[in-house]
């Protein structure tokens, strides 16, 4: 009897030892679901007071999360730059956001925040004069992104290691007005467009690296840009080829017109004009039917009474 009071007596004790095993291993849960939750509570909270434009109250919300010492290297890198992001933006504080900068990209190499850190590093290194420092990453991010491989044209400068060929140059020149395009003909031409197009790089590079790129009206143009240049491309594509020029017609336009607009001059005087003004009132009746199609398929409606 002892002996069974003994081994249940042992039982016991291992049964009541597993359960303490059990809620020491759920407390310990418990705080780590907490911990999470916890952090981000504080890291809503330090959005809201930099929304708010309380720049050093969110700082300091971000420096508690950091100041856990459980706190693993993935959630610190992205703290780091979160307060990287307040200094070089919100406060111009360049020599803390530098530093931020650099602690998040070395926590997190991979982090969705690298390239983007990257650039704001340089930027404040140049902002604090340190040019030889902001080289000295551009030249590790270089390394890091090799240049794309040569396709046949002639190497005529490099950027970085960030090669410019002939073929660059020759493009640049053929963008331009066909008046301008005169003045870069020829070798001493090339060059003076060469100098030009790098100075263009340059600039375009540093103000990226600041996010001018990402400035609100910047993006709005560039919207209206590509919409302008879809639109027109589609018109060339679906309008134009509709527009049939018809030599009886271009005739009967002439007689049509011929007084109000051509002065009562003979047709082979204007005909040159006539030709292209007939162009325009065909493309300007094709582009309105055009339109007119697609307003009946997408269902448009005009409320003149609230546009006045």
């Amino acid at each position: 009897m002892e002996k069974g009071k003994s081994i249940f007596g042992i039982l016991s004790l291992i049964l009541s030892g597993l359960t303490l095993v059990a809620i020491i291993y759920l407390i310990a849960d418990f705080r780590r679901s907490n911990n999470v939750q916890d952090y981000s509570t504080q890291k809503n909270l330090a959005g809201e007071l930099s929304d708010n434009n309380l720049y050093t109250a969110a700082i300091d919300q971000y420096n508690r999360i950091l100041a856990d010492p459980r706190l693993d290297a993935e959630i610190s890198a992205n703290i780091h730059y979160l307060i990287g992001k307040i200094y070089y933006e919100n406060l111009q504080d360049y020599a803390n956001a530098a530093a931020h900068y650099v602690m998040a990209r070395s926590l997190n190499p991979k982090g969705s925040f690298y390239n983007e850190a990257g650039k704001n590093l340089i930027a404040s290194l140049e902002k604090m004069g340190r040019v030889v420092d902001a080289k000295r990453e551009l030249d590790q991010e270089a390394n890091l992104n090799p240049p794309k491989p040569e396709m046949g044209g002639t190497l005529v400068a490099k950027i970085g290691a960030e090669p410019v060929y002939m073929s660059d140059i020759d493009d640049a020149i053929r963008n331009l007005p066909p008046e301008m395009q005169k003045k870069f003909l020829g070798a001493e031409g090339k060059k003076e467009m060469l100098q030009q197009y790098i100075a263009v790089e340059l600039m375009y590079k540093a103000a990226v690296r600041e996010g001018l790129d990402r400035d609100a009206s910047i993006v709005k143009q560039k919207e209206q840009l590509e919409k302008q240049l879809v639109v027109e491309k589609y018109a060339t594509s679906k309008i134009l080829p509709q527009i049939n020029i018809d030599t009886a017609d271009v005739r009967n336009f002439y007689l049509a017109n011929r007084k109000e607009k051509y002065g009562d001059k003979s047709y082979d005087d204007v005909k040159t004009q006539v030709i292209m003004d007939y162009q325009q009132v065909k493309s300007q009746r094709a582009f309105a039917d055009y339109i007119a199609k697609l307003a009946a398929v997408e269902k448009v409606q005009i409320f003149d009474e609230n546009s006045k």
